[in-house]
């Protein structure tokens, strides 16, 4: 099965059924919100640590509805319905949380590197103040040496490194993301030797991001030279953070008219290529 052969298939489908893509996409939406709606709990003070409950909500719903979500995939892919009731169909419900469990621990390990600097950063950050490690004059004298005397040149470094610690975790995301299309196919094997085939599909379909991320980069480039501006005149008063200017909105609009949308065709590219895989298999079984 070849990738271009996976984003081919994946965008007939895509065209063919906007009708249901739509109701798809808007169920997993909904699903989305609901899970993050304990972060109204942030609104009030007394109540912050409320706000915690999204993570065993997550748990509890979003791998169940990803693994029909994959199964309904699989069946828009071979003639069926893309959207249908099997979305909430309650059978298999705690296998799915169970498995979702499995692979959330899976991610977490992927992800240590960025979690150990988020943590270590935290500590740098908010933590207690160590005199000639932890202080603002010697952060600045360390961010300032990493851009070889440019204190700005090394906040772009600096970020640009902490960004680099989230790569295990995206190659993780891209070596786990035919397991539930392969579970929707009734053989989780299929995944085996095609690991890299896999990877690569994932990264095709992270060209349906491509227009929000252009338009994000456009709309955000002056609130970064704002903020690093903001960077180098850094001093032992703090950072004074510029606020968000109207290109915020313009990346809230391309969020919604540019990313979601195209949501279900990420997934379905990764979809068709595990579902051509099963069907390479079947075919060379009934051959032999």
């Amino acid at each position: 099965m070849k990738v271009s052969q996976a984003a081919s298939k994946a965008r007939s489908i895509y065209k063919e059924k906007k009708g249901e893509v739509f109701d798809f996409l808007l169920l997993e939406i909904i699903v989305r919100l609901i899970v993050l709606t304990p972060f109204l709990f942030l609104l009030t003070d007394n109540l912050k640590l409320l706000s915690l409950l999204s993570i065993p909500l997550f748990l509890l719903i979003v791998p169940f509805v990803r693994e029909k979500a994959a199964a309904c995939m699989q069946s828009a892919l071979h003639g069926g319905n893309l959207f249908s009731r099997d979305l909430l169909a309650p059978h298999g419900y705690w296998k799915a949380v169970g498995r979702g469990l499995v692979q959330a621990l899976l991610l977490i390990l992927w992800a240590a590197p960025f979690l150990g600097v988020t943590a270590w950063l935290y500590r740098i950050i908010f933590g207690e103040t160590v005199v000639g490690q932890t202080d603002v004059f010697s952060v600045i004298l360390a961010v300032t040496e990493l851009g070889g005397g440019d204190m700005v040149r090394g906040a772009a470094y600096a970020f640009l490194l902490y960004l680099c610690t989230l790569l295990p975790f995206c190659v993780g995301l891209a070596f786990h993301s035919g397991t539930r299309h392969a579970r929707a196919c009734g053989d989780k094997g299929l995944v085996k030797g095609h690991r890299g085939g896999i990877i690569l599909a994932w990264l095709r379909s992270l060209l349906t991001l491509v227009p929000f991320v252009a338009v994000s980069a456009w709309a955000g480039a002056d609130y970064l030279k704002k903020l690093l501006e903001a960077v180098n005149q850094l001093t032992g008063n703090g950072l004074s953070i510029p606020r968000p200017d109207s290109g915020l909105y313009i990346i809230l609009g391309a969020f919604v008219l540019l990313l979601l949308p195209l949501l279900p065709l990420k997934s379905l590219i990764s979809a068709a290529y595990v579902g051509g895989l099963q069907e390479e298999r079947t075919s060379g079984e009934a051959k032999a």
